[in-house]
């Protein structure tokens, strides 16, 4: 298959977004023009990290034009491929993302308004993981990480004084 026919089968069965996005990703990551196999292809688009890598360019018309995100996107583009969305790569990329703050450092932020939303959104993001599928199924992979990060948090909180 090539390039131009998968795309073409993604215009007809997927929304105009989806489309212009694996279109902007191909061209970033493939020549327009190869042979390339669907396996190769289904291997690229169900790695979440190679949404940040080759659609960080393009977040601006996904959010302001279409009113989309990236995990829409990503959806869909599974979807496609008959692929679980809530998936190895989706949990990898959030845990990376989240693993990677420190909550303590908000303990810093002297307008308490910014304090208490930075507290909320990092809490929220351990929550998505929490919930999802892959994670539930797969609790052991950072069980370990997922409650310490959770212990920080709590202690913030209360050193805080959120409830």
């Amino acid at each position: 298959m090539n390039i131009e026919e998968f795309l073409n089968k993604l215009q007809d069965k997927c929304d105009e977004i989806v489309y212009l996005c694996a279109k902007h990703m191909i061209n970033k990551k493939f020549n327009n023009l190869a042979d390339i196999k669907e396996k190769e292809l289904k291997e690229f688009f169900i790695d979440y990290s190679n949404y940040d890598t080759y659609l960080n360019d393009y977040a601006s018309v996904i959010y302001n034009r279409y009113e989309s995100s990236k995990e829409e996107v990503y959806g869909s583009l599974c979807k496609y491929f008959d692929e679980e969305s809530d998936n190895r790569f989706l949990f990898e990329y959030r845990l990376k993302r989240v693993i990677n703050q420190d909550p303590k450092k908000y303990l810093f932020i002297e307008d308490e308004e910014m304090r208490n939303a930075a507290i909320y959104r990092v809490e929220s993001k351990v929550n998505i993981i929490e919930n999802s599928k892959f994670y539930r199924t797969n609790e052991k992979l950072a069980i370990d990480e997922i409650n310490e990060l959770k212990r920080v948090i709590a202690l913030v909180k209360k050193t805080v004084g959120i409830e």
